[in-house]
């Protein structure tokens, strides 16, 4: 619950502590399974054509345990990604082996845009752009999140921030 607006979100005490914000309330979420599994169709496809193939052509198995171990890594790289959204901060932590963490002060949010094709609406998932005012990143997107009232929660949480710095946006 942050402010007003509950959203369902998943919490885990350990990857929070990890990231140095434990008993901070904020909103975690993660890429869907739909969205992660809707990633990866086009590579098992792929990889059931060239099984199919290597029936007549063994030497075609090869690359089908290639390909298929490039759908795993993307998969398992997906799952692990989260996205964290707190009072002041969106933090964004991507990686398997090694990890990058993003973090993005609410007040540099500029504009929202959400996103959804209609597989993405068939499977109640978006993509949340912020745009920032960052010479760097000017673009994070949160993709294949739950639907639900997050960028309406971004964007009381950004004016927050606005008035809590003190930041006055000039056009």
């Amino acid at each position: 619950m942050i402010g007003n607006k509950k959203i369902d979100h998943k919490q885990e005490g350990d990857k929070m502590e990890s990231l140095g914000t434990p008993n901070v309330p904020h909103i975690q979420l993660s890429p869907s399974l739909s969205y992660c599994l809707l990633a990866i169709l086009g590579w098992l496809f792929f990889v059931i054509i060239l099984l199919v193939a290597a029936y007549w052509i063994n030497v075609l198995c090869l690359p089908a345990i290639v390909i298929l171990g490039m759908a795993f890594y993307r998969f398992w790289y997906l799952r692990n990604t989260i996205y964290i959204l707190t009072k002041e901060t969106l933090k964004i932590r991507t990686g398997i082996f090694n990890y990058t963490l993003i973090t993005l002060e609410l007040y540099r949010v500029k504009d929202y845009v959400v996103t959804q094709n209609i597989i993405m609406r068939i499977l109640r998932i978006m993509t949340l752009a912020l745009y920032t005012t960052d010479k760097q990143d000017f673009v994070i997107s949160l993709t294949g999140i739950p639907q639900s009232g997050l960028s309406d929660t971004v964007r009381e949480l950004v004016q927050q921030a606005r008035a809590k710095s003190k930041i006055i946006e000039i056009n």
